[in-house]
C-alpha cells in the first residue's frame, strides 16, 4: 500500500516543481531595449563630437550661416552740434598775394525763353529717375475669404504698395503696410517684371504701421532677380522746403502710378507711444488710398507715405513719414526682431523749459498708455526720463534710438525726476518690457 502510494506521488512528482523566472538580463526584449539605448547614447555622442570638430571647417570653406544680417546705415542730424575742430596753425610770414585783376561785368543783352522742348527734356529726366526707383517697387496683393449673408463664400483682395528692401541671403525682403495685409489668408508679391510669387509677413510694428514680408529667393527666376533692384536710401534730415520730390506706388491710390511734386513743410513732427517721426508735406493731394515712397531727384528714397499721423492744417495733402526716423525700425523688422515697447508719449525738455520750469534735461512724459510696461512700473505723467539703464537720455530721439537696443521681456532700470513739495526727486523704476502687438 505505502508503495502505491509513493507511486502515485512520483507520477505526479511534476507538479509540485517549482518554475523559476529567468533572470532580467537574460530576458531577450530588455537586452534588445537596453542595447538600442547604449547604441543611441553613442551615435549621439559621436554625432555632437562630429559635429563640433567639422562644423567650424565648413564654415571656413563655405563661409558663414547663409541668413545675413540687415544693416540700415544710419543719418545724423546736420542740426546736431559738431565738436570744435582744431584751427590750423597759421604761418608765420603769411603769403604775399598777387591783387586779382578787376573783372568785366557780365551784361545779359537777351533772355533766352523756355520751350516746350526744354520742358520736355526735363520732364523727362524726372520720369527716367523714377522709372530706375520703380525697380525697388513692388505690389502686394493681399487676398482673403468670407461668407455673406446667404453663407456663400466670397474672396477678396486688395493691393499695397511695397519696397525691396534687402536679402538676407535666402529671403527676399519686403517693406509694406500693416493694416493693408493684416488678417489676409494669401500674399502675393508682384515684381517690376509682373512675375508674381507667394509672400509671407515676417514681423511688423503697430505705432508704425510697417510691416515686412519674406519671398523665398528660391521662388525667384533668374530673370526677376536680374529686373529688380534694392532700394538706394535716401537722408530726409537734410531735406529742405522747396525741393522737388517724386512719389511712387500708389499715390493716387492705383498701382504703379506716380506724382510729381515738391515739399512744402519738413519741420513737422508727430508724437508718437514712445517716440516721434518726422512728417513731410508734398504740394499735392492725397487720395484714401495713397501708399508708397517719396524720392528726390537722385532716386533715393526719403519718405514713405501715410495717413495715419496728418497736420491738423492740412489733412487733405500728400503726407510722408521722414525715412531717416524709419531706418531703426526697418532694420529691425528685417532682422525678424520684435520692437519693444515702454508706453509712453512725451516731449523733449528744451532749454527754454528748463529756466522757466526749473526741469532737467530730458523727456518730459506727457502721458501713460493704459496697461503698459510704464504705467505697470509705476511712471507717471510729468515725471522725467533721464537715465535708461544707465544710458543718459536727453531728447525723444535719444530714448527712440536706446529703446531698440533692447529685446522682449528684458527688464530696464528707468531713472525719473518727478516733481515733489520738496522739489524734484529721482525715482528708479524697474520696467519689464514687452513687445506691442
Amino acid at each position: 500500500m505505502a508503495e502505491e502510494k509513493k507511486t502515485g506521488q512520483d507520477e505526479f512528482q511534476f507538479v509540485q516543481e517549482k518554475i523559476k523566472r529567468p533572470l532580467l538580463r537574460q530576458n531577450r526584449t530588455l537586452r534588445k531595449i537596453g542595447l538600442t539605448i547604449v547604441l543611441a547614447v553613442l551615435f549621439g555622442a559621436v554625432a555632437c563630437v562630429t559635429f563640433v570638430l567639422v562644423y567650424p571647417l565648413v564654415q571656413e570653406r563655405f563661409g558663414e550661416d547663409p541668413v545675413r544680417e540687415i544693416n540700415i546705415p544710419k543719418d545724423e542730424d546736420p542740426t546736431e552740434e559738431v565738436g570744435e575742430t582744431e584751427k590750423p596753425e597759421e604761418p608765420a610770414t603769411p603769403p604775399v598775394q598777387e591783387p586779382e585783376p578787376p573783372q568785366e561785368p557780365i551784361v545779359i543783352t537777351e533772355t533766352v525763353e523756355m520751350e516746350l522742348e526744354d520742358y520736355t527734356r526735363l520732364m523727362g529726366k524726372m520720369r527716367s529717375a523714377s522709372l530706375e526707383a520703380m525697380k525697388s517697387m513692388v505690389t502686394v496683393t493681399a487676398g482673403s475669404s468670407d461668407m455673406d449673408w446667404f453663407n456663400e463664400t466670397y474672396e477678396s483682395e486688395r493691393n499695397v504698395s511695397g519696397l525691396i528692401v534687402d536679402d538676407n541671403g535666402v529671403e527676399e525682403l519686403i517693406l509694406t503696410t500693416y493694416s493693408d495685409i493684416s488678417g489676409a489668408d494669401q500674399l502675393r508679391v508682384t515684381f517690376a517684371d509682373s512675375k508674381t510669387v507667394e509672400a509671407a509677413l515676417k514681423k511688423y510694428d503697430p505705432v508704425t504701421d510697417l510691416a515686412i514680408l519674406s519671398v523665398n529667393l528660391g521662388d525667384l527666376e533668374e530673370s526677376t532677380l536680374k529686373q529688380i533692384r534694392t532700394v538706394t536710401w535716401g537722408n530726409s534730415r537734410t531735406l529742405r522746403p522747396g525741393e522737388a520730390v517724386i512719389a511712387l506706388g500708389s499715390p493716387v491710390g492705383i498701382p504703379g502710378s506716380l506724382l510729381f511734386g515738391n515739399l512744402t513743410a519738413v519741420s513737422y513732427h508727430a508724437s508718437a507711444v514712445d517716440g516721434e517721426y518726422q512728417l513731410l508735406l508734398v504740394d499735392q493731394l492725397r487720395s484714401a488710398h495713397s501708399n508708397g515712397v517719396l524720392i528726390n531727384l537722385k532716386g533715393e528714397v526719403v519718405g514713405w507715405l501715410q495717413d495715419t499721423y496728418l497736420h491738423s492744417y492740412n489733412p487733405e495733402v500728400l503726407t510722408a513719414y521722414g525715412i531717416s526716423d524709419l531706418k531703426g525700425v526697418i532694420e529691425h523688422l528685417s532682422n525678424n526682431q520684435d520692437i519693444v515697447y515702454l508706453g509712453i508719449r512725451g516731449a523733449d525738455v528744451t532749454v527754454e523749459v528748463q529756466e522757466e520750469l526749473g526741469l532737467p534735461e530730458g523727456v518730459y512724459i506727457t502721458s501713460v498708455e493704459m496697461d503698459s510696461p510704464a504705467m505697470t512700473a509705476g511712471i507717471q505723467g510729468g515725471d522725467v526720463i533721464v537715465d535708461i539703464s544707465g544710458q543718459e537720455v536727453k531728447s525723444l530721439s535719444e530714448m527712440q534710438e536706446l529703446l531698440l537696443n533692447f529685446s522682449e521681456d528684458q527688464v530696464i532700470t528707468v531713472k525719473v525726476m518727478r516733481q515733489g513739495k520738496e522739489g524734484m526727486k529721482e525715482i528708479m523704476c524697474s520696467v519689464g518690457l514687452s513687445a506691442l502687438k
